[in-house]
C-alpha cells in the first residue's frame, strides 16, 4: 500500500474492489495488485451513504449504481505497462514542462509519469482537493534540470 492510499484510508475512506466477473464492489481483504487478478482498488469516503448503502445491498454498477453513485469514486491501481501502481482516477489537472528530444513539452495528466512527479513532490492534501477542483492545476518546470 502506497503513503497516499494510507492518507486516504486515515481520512476516512473504505477500500473496495471491483469484481469484474459479477459487477459489484467488495470490500478489499488485503492488499493485492497484480495484472494477473485485481488490478486497483476503490475508495469512497465514509460520508458517501448513497453509493455505500448500494454497494451493502449487493446492488451491481450493471445496472443500479449509476455514473453519479460513482462520482466520488477514486481509483488508484495499475494503469501503464510497466509502470508502479499510481492514482488512476480522477487525476488532478497537470502541467509538467521538461526537455525531451532537445524540445521543450509539456506533459499533461493523462501519463503515469506524470502523476507520479505529483505524487512526489506534493502534499497529499492538496492533491486530494485538486482532483475534486478542476479550477487547480499542479504545474512543475524541469527544464531547468537538464
Amino acid at each position: 500500500m502506497t503513503s497516499f492510499e494510507q492518507m486516504l484510508l486515515d481520512k476516512g475512506y473504505i477500500k473496495y474492489v471491483l469484481n469484474c466477473k459479477i459487477m459489484k464492489y467488495e470490500i478489499a481483504e488485503g492488499h493485492e495488485l497484480s495484472s494477473m487478478g485485481n488490478i486497483d482498488h476503490r475508495y469512497f469516503h465514509k460520508t458517501d451513504t448513497n453509493i455505500l448503502n448500494k454497494i451493502a445491498n449487493g446492488d451491481s454498477v450493471m445496472d443500479k449504481i449509476t455514473n453519479d453513485d460513482r462520482k466520488n469514486e477514486i481509483t488508484f491501481g495499475l494503469h501503464e505497462r510497466g509502470k508502479p501502481p499510481t492514482l488512476i482516477h480522477p487525476r488532478p489537472r497537470i502541467e509538467i514542462k521538461k526537455i525531451k528530444d532537445n524540445k521543450e513539452v509539456l506533459e499533461r495528466e493523462w501519463y503515469d509519469d506524470s502523476m507520479n512527479v505529483v505524487l512526489l513532490h506534493t502534499a497529499y492534501d492538496e492533491i486530494l482537493k485538486a482532483m475534486f477542483d478542476r479550477s487547480i492545476i499542479l504545474k512543475f518546470d524541469f527544464t531547468t534540470d537538464y
